[in-house]
């Protein structure tokens, strides 16, 4: 069974508006392409499985940071709006294991909430996985809702 990609369940739930896969994002002109969940700002951020990392981190939003995992078996993970490496620190590289800390939450310049960005690809197409004006969600076509795949994960509490 995959980790929860937070120690904690967050109280707030990522079922919920606005926080929820395929919310309404910058007036309607967009939906939202996956779950937020929200935790203080340095909480650690674990690997759902184990994997490889792909890209990251780099810059995602807002002052933000996003780290690519593939997971086989699971597909892409994109683990967004993390803190970045600290200087000279050359951040997750490799092969990581299921549970390892692969970053930590961040918080963005312009909302008021830190949170854990997480989306979910299958992997059956290629490129980046941010593509603007690509259909409702801007994302390349294998992006998946992570709410199940979220319900189905182990977490400590």
């Amino acid at each position: 069974m995959a980790t929860f990609p937070l120690r904690h369940r967050p109280k707030a739930s990522y079922k919920e508006r606005p926080r929820s896969f395929g919310g309404p994002r910058d007036g309607g002109k967009r939906k939202h392409a996956g779950c937020d969940l929200y935790a203080p700002a340095g909480t650690e951020v674990l690997a759902v499985a184990d994997g490889t990392v792909v890209r990251g981190p780099y810059l995602f939003y807002d002052g933000v940071y996003a780290v690519e995992i593939n997971h086989p078996g699971i597909g892409i993970v994109r683990y967004g709006e993390v803190q970045n490496t600290p200087a000279g620190h050359p951040g997750i590289q490799g092969p990581v294991k299921a549970g390892q800390v692969i970053g930590h939450v961040g918080k963005m310049n312009t909302v008021p909430q830190s949170m854990l960005h997480f989306e979910m690809f299958d992997g059956t197409a290629t490129g980046p996985l941010t593509v603007k004006g690509a259909g409702s969600f801007s994302r390349r076509s294998d992006l998946q809702d992570p709410t199940e795949f979220l319900d189905g994960c182990v977490a400590e509490a």
